[in-house]
């Protein structure tokens, strides 16, 4: 494991955090968390210690010896600040006390009008890549496994989650009353707020540290699920992932024993930026999802089967990234496999594997992007993100596995969860430990061009499913001038929907955009990710026709797998292209400062 991570300012030789005790007070009105944190590091610190942060307010540090000196004194694009503590004294625990910015990445504070009850405010953090840093001082390195405590003070009648067990929630004024509340950054208010305390055991990095603050109510799902939403939206999330527990039950026959006690799920606003993030005890998961049909919990599996492939055994740095995601993806095709069947499993892949070549012309196909071990020195990994490390990186393992068979490759997988259980890992890591657990696979594959080399291998294994030969049969057909029937697609899954239209040409005639529009009921679906294939296609076609409902996306939704496409549909079309920058000056402002990043590149990129 490396002690310098290019991303990090942390030098590890000066010791590792081990332990954190925190005290958060949410103040919504200043868009800002006062924060005491407490810190045990694994060593007395003879001298200097090196924390990352990110426009964080510093107000002390203190040690059991005293004060401690401190600056910022070294400033980077990506990295922010460096917080020099510059002499501990051998010393291995101090307090840091500390403020959030209104600005600050990793947090998006919205206004009552932006959820689904539109009475209270709602709080909610996203610390993966690079942003834990900007929500409290830490080692913000995958390399660096922690436990915390939080405290937290919170305005009635909200309440708050975490990625840890909520252990109590007290009343403030009961604390006060009898003095047994938690030491707090900011006590004015406490006599109107609630205190959640919560403890999370197990060790992680500080990507997956996560916070939200709303009115949340909670429905059990089995012995160790949970899911929490705002009350207008819980009961029909709790329909949508109802097979949650059969989920983990099958994903534990593959992969191990599961060793996170639950998997709660928190249902999030529209302006969640991901898919799904996979904080432990607590997974995070877009709205997008409710459709009705449960079409889409492919998601859930995703972030269910992060619990041992990312969670558990972790990239060392964001330069292994394949590593959490690859490992991830292919685990989600395994447990799809028996939820469903091989046919829609492949078919999963047939469409992700198409949106990353997508993402390789993008970047470029001789591009270091496209390759899933790479020097990311001066690189910001929210600017290279892409569906790269997934689809490549799972289609590697693919490979491994079909050149000794699931029979041999299986045992192989659970040796290598165990082996590294609760530690990270770094590309070279993996490649020794194949070599010597598994070197019938290594010698069969070739490590360097999947590793190291730029584009997709030829040698990839092949996509095959009767569900792609539907789909492929309808597009021949589409070629030939033959729009298809209503008949034609009646029983199709989605995933054919979608795949069927980003197949077709970039630019089609605006009466097949129409006829398109109708035959898939696109002005009605609840499943944007049809929407948005379709009108990543009708928008360069010059559909009219499209805008609206391209508007109502961007003004109601900050998933970014929808939000890039789009603009970028707008940004390239010129009939529509002043549409681009109209409509995050108008819409921006509900986004999550992650995808503020990723669409002012794309309006960048194109002038505007």
């Amino acid at each position: 494991m490396p002690s310098i991570d290019p991303h990090s300012f942390a030098d590890l030789e000066q010791g590792r955090i081990e332990h954190i005790e925190f005290t958060f007070d949410i103040d919504f009105d200043a868009k800002s968390i006062r924060g005491i944190a407490v810190y045990t590091i694994d060593r007395p610190v003879k001298d200097s210690l090196f924390l990352d942060l990110r426009d964080l307010t510093i107000a002390g540090v203190h040690s059991p010896a005293g004060e401690v000196n401190w600056s910022i004194d070294k400033e980077d694009r990506v990295l922010g600040q460096r917080l020099h503590l510059e002499d501990l004294g051998a010393q291995s625990e101090f307090a840091i006390y500390f403020e959030t910015t209104p600005g600050a990445s990793a947090l998006q504070w919205l206004a009552p009008e932006l959820t689904a009850g539109g009475e209270h405010p709602y709080l909610f953090s996203q610390c993966q890549a690079l942003h834990a840093r900007s929500v409290f001082p830490c080692q913000d390195t995958p390399s660096v496994r922690f436990t915390y405590t939080a405290d937290v003070i919170v305005p009635a009648p909200l309440t708050a989650v975490m990625s840890a067990e909520r252990v109590d929630v007290c009343d403030g004024a009961e604390l006060i009353e009898s003095q047994k509340g938690p030491s707090a950054a900011g006590t004015s208010s406490m006599s109107d707020s609630t205190v959640c305390v919560f403890d999370m055991p197990q060790a992680i990095p500080s990507y997956l540290f996560a916070l939200a603050v709303g009115n949340l109510a909670a429905k059990d799902l089995g012995p160790r699920s949970r899911i929490y939403a705002e009350p207008e939206v819980v009961d029909e999330a709790a329909h949508e992932f109802a097979e949650t527990e059969r989920m983990i039950a099958e994903a534990e026959g593959l992969f191990g024993p599961y060793e996170w006690d639950r998997f709660d799920m928190l249902l999030m606003p529209p302006s969640f930026p991901y898919g799904g993030m996979e904080n432990p005890r607590l997974t995070f998961l877009t709205p997008t999802l409710i459709v009705g049909d449960r079409s889409m919990v492919n998601v859930v599996v995703h972030e269910l089967a992060h619990s041992w492939t990312g969670n558990l055994v972790t990239n060392a740095t964001w330069e292994d990234f394949w590593l959490n995601e690859g490992w991830t993806v292919y685990a989600e095709r395994r447990i799809l496999e028996i939820l469903d069947d091989e046919n829609y499993a492949q078919m999963k892949g047939a469409l992700r594997r198409k949106s990353m070549l997508e993402d390789m012309k993008l970047f470029g196909i001789d591009s270091d992007p496209t390759r899933l071990n790479y020097s990311q020195k001066g690189i910001d990994p929210d600017e290279v993100f892409s569906t790269i490390p997934y689809e490549k990186g799972a289609a590697f393992i693919i490979s491994l596995e079909q050149a000794v068979g699931r029979e041999v490759f299986d045992p192989f997988i659970k040796k290598y969860i165990d082996t590294f259980r609760f530690q990270s890992l770094d590309t070279k890591g993996f490649v020794d430990f194949l070599k010597k657990e598994l070197p019938a696979a290594a010698d069969a594959v070739d490590i360097d061009e999947w590793l190291f080399e730029p584009g997709f291998p030829e040698s990839a294994p092949s996509i095959e499913s009767t569900l792609l030969d539907a789909v492929d049969a309808a597009m021949s057909a589409y070629e030939k001038g033959t729009v298809p029937s209503a008949d034609t697609v009646a029983r199709w899954k989605p995933e054919q929907i979608e795949l069927f239209l980003k197949n077709l040409p970039s630019t089609i005639p605006a009466d097949d955009c129409k006829a398109l529009e109708e035959l898939f009921g696109l002005k009605s679906s609840r499943n944007n990710n049809l929407v948005v294939a379709f009108l990543a296609k009708a928008l360069p076609s010059g559909y009219e026709a499209a805008l609206h409902s391209t508007e109502r996306i961007l003004s109601t939704v900050g998933r970014m797998l929808y939000l890039k496409p789009l603009y970028r549909a707008l940004a390239e079309a010129e009939w529509c292209k002043s549409k681009a920058r109209d409509f995050y000056d108008r819409h921006g402002a509900i986004y999550h400062p992650i995808a503020k990043g990723g669409i002012e590149r794309i309006l960048n990129d194109a002038g505007l």
